[in-house]
């Protein structure tokens, strides 16, 4: 079964509870529950969401941990199109103190970039200059900001009016670094610049979500009492009999130390069946259902959240190279695309520097390395067994194209009569495996003459 699926059922069993739960009435002592009711049209709040909703904020929490993780580097483009890695320059500078006044730190400034972003739908970056050059840079709560526009829709000549307390401003889009994600339900060019929150596609999912962990805690805090004791006698109890009798049993019931605990009398009394069925109970502990539709939302794999009905990756590092690539990678490639047009190009007018995260040093990124350069070595390895075998060149020369994709030029050089001089094997052998293979495949045919010339 899928996760909506599961989720569909969930939902729908989790109804029938509530009207099983309100059929007790004030004999089980569980106050209602009270939902998140969300308005239509509009994003649920932080403190719905991330604040109060455990999945939402261990799903969100991990992507910004890692995406913080991955330090930025600064590049310049050069004359053959290239980019280089450059160091000490203004950006630097900017990185290593982007606001004095809050004593921010640059991961400051993603945490909160990346927060706002995936869980208000939109992010807002304000820069403070000096002589025309971003010194300073803050960013503005979401909420607190409303796109101003025509109604034109190719000029909508888009302001941003910021209000927090007793601040009011109003920003050219000059002044502010908008980043949102795409919202395809918009009816009119203001809505066109508001982003989609990732937790209004899981409306349903924190609605849940919140619900159980509100009926865990009433569960918890009441038990849903154990049973009833009736009286089997022909005479009734009377009303003062009946608060004795229940005075002196929640004295010899109450505390931690008799939870779950029936006490026996010594009158005719029978004894009724009242907790919560298995069936009941098991909807309040289907907890990864909503954990895994929240992270199929984010893009992540509920095994890095210790779900242990999840074993879709026999491999954690499999689970972890698909966050990379499936969630932190995407994201990061459209702020840093963001961050080159607002920070870089005001740094570097000419457009020739970018700013981006440097994935190379991602070890679940590199876990197949290993398997590369074992393969290389198999390669040059089976390249000496065929120069040493007791066939003639032309048919060293077949297996050399045919079964290590040798070019024919290439073949010809290595298959050199006995007592030449072989430049080219000279070079593969002093190279690495992998470098050796990596040049066999990366370069021309041209090139790679024009190299051992």
């Amino acid at each position: 079964m899928g996760v909506l699926s599961e989720l569909n059922s969930f939902v729908k069993d989790y109804k029938q509870f509530n009207v099983y739960k309100k059929s007790l009435g004030n004999a089980i002592n569980i106050s209602e529950f009270k939902p998140y009711q969300f308005k239509l049209n509009q994003s649920p709040s932080l403190d719905q969401t991330y604040e109060s909703n455990v999945d939402a904020y261990s799903v969100l929490k991990k992507i910004v941990d890692v995406f913080k993780s991955v330090d930025w580097i600064v590049e310049q483009k050069q004359s053959d199109g290239t980019y280089e890695i450059i160091e000490n320059t203004t950006i630097h500078d900017l990185m290593s103190n982007p606001n004095d006044g809050k004593s921010y730190t640059w991961s400051d400034i993603d945490e909160r970039l990346l927060v706002y972003l995936l869980a208000n739908g939109n992010s807002y970056l304000h820069a403070e200059h000096l002589n025309g050059i971003i010194q300073e840079v803050d960013v503005l709560p979401s909420k607190n900001v409303e796109a101003l526009t025509t109604s034109n829709f190719f000029l909508p000549n888009v302001r941003y009016k910021f209000e927090f307390g007793v601040n009011t401003r109003v920003f050219d889009k000059e002044e502010l670094e908008h980043i949102m994600l795409f919202n395809p339900s918009y009816s009119d060019v203001k809505e066109s610049f508001d982003g989609l929150s990732a937790f209004e596609v899981a409306r349903n999912v924190v609605e849940v979500g919140n619900d159980r962990w509100e009926a865990d805690a009433h569960l918890l805090k009441n038990r849903g009492i154990a049973g009833m004791i009736t009286n089997k006698g022909d005479r009734p109890m009377q009303q003062d009999e009946a608060k004795a009798v229940q005075g002196a049993f929640d004295q010899e019931t109450a505390g931690t130390k008799n939870f779950g605990k029936v006490k026996v009398t010594n009158q005719d009394l029978s004894y009724i069946q009242m907790g919560m069925s298995s069936t009941d109970l098991q909807l309040v502990q289907k907890g990864d259902v909503t954990l895994r539709a929240m992270c199929n939302v984010f893009g992540l794999d509920s095994s890095l959240f210790n779900d242990p009905a999840n074993k879709t990756f026999n491999n954690r590092k499999e689970a972890e190279k698909a966050m990379y690539t499936n969630a932190i990678i995407p994201i990061a490639e459209k702020i840093a695309a963001k961050h080159t047009k607002f920070i870089a190009k005001n740094h570097y007018p000419d457009g020739s520097v970018r700013m981006r995260k440097d994935f190379s040093k991602i070890a679940a990124l590199q876990n197949d390395l290993k398997d590369e350069a074992t393969k290389d070595k198999l390669v040059m390895d089976g390249v000496a067994v065929v120069l040493n075998m007791p066939i003639t060149s032309e048919a060293k020369n077949t297996l050399l194209v045919n079964e290590y994709g040798f070019s024919q030029d290439i073949a010809n050089e290595v298959l050199q009569p006995a007592g030449s001089s072989n430049k080219t094997l000279e070079i593969l052998k002093s190279l690495s495996p992998l470098l050796a293979n990596k040049l066999l495949e990366k370069l021309s045919e041209e090139e790679i003459q024009g190299l051992l010339k």
